[in-house]
């Protein structure tokens, strides 16, 4: 179940406006070997084919990417004045004073590739967008030999492929990436993204993969939010100490709140918490004009730091039905303080209940409910115009979802 449809189009603008290969450093050996380009991965007998496998992976994933995948056209918007959001990347490039978005590194960094000329291999092509050497790694060293018989994940992660199938990794990659949109770019006039869910971004995506386990969406689930919040106080203590306009700050500030809001319910009680607290602090001081932006700062590097703990606990954590249940019996029982919380949390929230009731309802025993779905469309409509947001009615669509739970 995926309501893309019924996404506010403010995120799916920002999601194809602000996609970037950074996030987590490489490792040392890593950032030696050259990056070979997606026309290395395209040929027809490796992953360009037509005809694609019925199992994984399907050898055609080339050729999903580059028809229907936004990352593969990352560096085209850097270029197009016409976009459907109404942003022209010239005019941006002007208030930054930058001569061209597509020649720029501050541009390039996130929509495309944007290694050092000396690691880019001989059919390496910086106009290719985010590509496969995005997401997975320089394959100089493991292009040939991963096709080989026997031949392991293992081995080609010891010579440079970033580990995506590592859950905790995956979520750096895509999470930390996605929520690195500056201030400056976004008085610029660049989107900012303001909701950001992993499982949901990724199913979002053409699949070219399969993630197995009938509690993957959990786990993903509880690990990416985890980095996200991270992502997001590390976002509100940048614009705070870093002087920004108060307008971004308080969309810093509601990004990472209305995270919080929800990722709260897959704390333990303790967690709980010492997090209630930094938010009430939080809370308090930008409530009373955000003068001490210092001490905003401060808060909010804490709970980023503690995330990084919080993190590797979702990452390691074997979740169930049981654990499923309570954390969509949770959030959508805290409907008043979640839509107290604003807008940015009724999409986390939405996000949130869509993907879990995904895999609840796909577990042993269990259906999809009518009702259930007809619950969750009425939640992403409540979102789907951020002005139009009604926390009263939003509350009141969550308790009716929460009603359908068996």
């Amino acid at each position: 179940m995926l309501r893309s449809a019924a996404f506010p189009l403010t995120l799916l603008i920002a999601a194809a406006l602000s996609l970037s290969v950074g996030g987590m450093a490489a490792p040392a050996r890593a950032q030696e070997f050259k990056f070979t380009g997606a026309g290395s991965c395209g040929a027809s007998n490796c992953h360009g084919s037509t005809k694609p496998r019925a199992e994984y992976p399907r050898l055609n994933e080339s050729v999903v990417w580059f028809q229907k995948e936004r990352h593969a056209k990352a560096y085209e918007t850097l270029t197009n004045e016409k976009l459907k959001s109404g942003v022209k990347p010239s005019k941006i490039a002007q208030t930054l004073k930058i001569a061209k978005a597509e020649t720029s590194d501050r541009c390039l960094s996130c929509h495309a590739v944007n290694v050092k000329p000396a690691l880019r291999g001989p059919k390496f092509d910086i106009t290719e967008g985010v590509h496969c050497d995005g997401c997975h790694g320089p394959a100089e060293k493991w292009l040939e030999p991963h096709a080989e018989k026997g031949w392991t994940h293992e081995q080609s992660v010891k010579l440079g492929m970033y580990d995506t199938k590592n859950l905790l990794l995956r979520a750096e990659k895509c999470v930390s990436c996605h929520l690195q949109i500056d201030q400056e770019l976004v008085s610029a006039g660049h989107p900012d993204l303001l909701a950001y869910e992993l499982d949901t971004f990724s199913a979002l995506m053409p699949p070219h993969w399969r993630d197995k386990g009938t509690w993957f969406t959990t786990s993903a689930w509880t690990t990416g939010q985890a980095i996200s919040l991270r992502e997001a106080m590390k976002q509100l203590a940048a614009r705070a100490s870093g002087n920004a306009p108060a307008a971004r700050l308080d969309e810093a500030w509601s990004k990472a709140r209305g995270t919080a809001a929800v990722f709260r319910h897959a704390l333990p009680a303790d967690g709980q918490k010492e997090l209630d607290q930094s938010l009430a602090t939080l809370a308090d001081l930008i409530g009373k004009g955000a003068s001490d932006r210092a001490k905003i700062a401060a808060t909010a590097n804490e709970v980023a730091k503690s995330m990084d703990q919080v993190a590797a606990k979702m990452a390691a954590k074997q979740n169930d039905k049981a654990s499923t249940r309570a954390l969509l019996q949770n959030i959508s029982g805290d409907a008043d303080n979640v839509s107290a919380a604003g807008v940015r949390a009724g999409e986390q929230a939405a996000m949130a209940l869509d993907r879990l009731y995904a895999a609840y309802s796909k577990s042993p025993g269990e259906t999809a409910d009518k009702a259930a779905q007809a619950a969750l469309d009425k939640l992403f409509s409540g979102i789907e115009d951020p002005a139009k947001f009604n926390a009263k009615q939003f509350a009141t669509d969550m308790k009716a979802f929460r009603a359908t739970l068996k």
